[in-house]
């Protein structure tokens, strides 16, 4: 007899039943796994899990040498492990792959667990198209992700001017010298690419990390410095600028709607805020078809209490509140409603010092 139920109760004897919805409690929640699409040589039309560069690079083929007309998805990839990606689920196309036939891809990749998006291989304006329409969907279907776009352009204004507000956006340049393995030399990579270096540092971080301050690893240079005016106006126009400082670094990790100060304009409280929403779905879906009762809304509440904890002691929740009630009219309705206040922590970007002298 299934032990969440009385069936039938004919023949005497002890029935009982376990009501084990207290145990309910959140498993483990992705935060750093990477999709992209992009063209290579072998492992067309197939989305391929990978964890190590030795598995990318025997499933896809190594890239040839830097142009921009080469099979570069391998050369993104490389990008993304130097800088800490773990896991990538990357759909390889052929040669000549249309815009279309990228988005088709990313259609396939975002089925996977994937939590950042990435194509260097698109044109700023493509990957703006794809990638924009990907994530604004996605969000809508239950599954929230990020997209990190380079810059294709040089100067600051042209920069700013390709960027669009989108909370789910992260705008990068200027583009970077890399070591090039077919070559055997450092080469320039278009802006574009550096999307691929700091997706991966991203991926890398908990989700309460900032990329600010950050280093690149396998960066050697970058193509162009920018003045502090140039930078300044990178930072207000909404893209996450590099500079060279010991090592090339993430200025500040901000998202493209940090160009009209919207709430989500740190990288930090979009992925937080993401990672809140994962868990809570993860929690509260195994209570749909159970009893909407006093007992087990109560239960449903102390899971999700007990994962908002964790977050605080993980320190990406400064503190928190969560109730979950229903009336007579959403039980018959078949509702629970759950009403969380979170307050997500935010990094430090300004130490501002006051010298007295005496």
């Amino acid at each position: 007899m299934a032990e969440d139920q009385f069936a039938e109760q004919i023949i005497p004897g002890t029935y009982i039943r376990v009501q084990a919805e207290a145990l309910i409690s959140a498993g483990g929640i992705s935060a750093g796994n990477i999709g992209i699409v992009g063209t290579a040589g072998e492992g067309n039309g197939e989305t391929h899990n990978l964890s190590d560069w030795d598995t990318a690079r025997t499933t896809l083929g190594m890239y040839d040498a830097y142009s921009a007309e080469t099979l570069n998805l391998t050369r993104s990839i490389e990008l993304l492990f130097r800088n800490g990606a773990r896991t990538i689920y990357a759909h390889s196309l052929a040669a000549g792959a249309s815009q279309a036939d990228f988005s088709d891809g990313f259609d396939e990749v975002i089925k996977e667990n994937v939590n950042i998006l990435v194509a260097p291989e698109l044109t700023t304006d493509q990957a703006k198209a794809v990638l924009g329409s990907i994530v604004d969907s996605a969000e809508g279907n239950g599954k929230d992700v990020i997209a990190v776009i380079g810059s294709d352009q040089s100067a600051a204004s042209d920069i700013t001017g390709q960027v669009t507000s989108n909370k789910r956006v992260i705008m990068t340049a200027p583009g970077i010298y890399a070591y090039d393995a077919a070559g055997e030399a450092d080469v320039v990579l278009n802006g574009r690419y550096t999307a691929a270096a700091l997706a991966g540092l991203i991926s890398s971080l908990a989700v309460q990390t900032s990329p600010t301050n950050k280093v690149l690893s396998g960066v050697t240079k970058l193509e162009q410095k920018f003045s502090y005016g140039e930078t300044k106006d990178l930072l207000t126009g909404g893209v996450a600028a590099l500079e060279d400082r010991r090592g090339i670094r993430v200025v500040r990790g901000l998202t493209t709607q940090a160009s009209e100060n919207g709430p989500f304009s740190q990288i930090t409280t979009r992925r937080i805020t993401d990672f809140a929403k994962a868990g809570i779905r993860q929690v509260s879906n195994p209570f749909i078809g159970r009893l909407n009762n006093q007992r087990v809304r109560a239960a449903l509440q102390g899971a999700i209490d007990g994962f908002l904890t964790t977050m605080v002691q993980d320190e990406s929740l400064t503190r928190y509140s969560v109730e979950v009630t229903a009336t007579r009219p959403d039980e018959i309705a078949g509702r629970a409603i759950v009403n969380v206040a979170m307050q997500p922590t935010f990094s430090i970007d300004y130490i501002r010092v006051t010298l007295a002298l005496s």
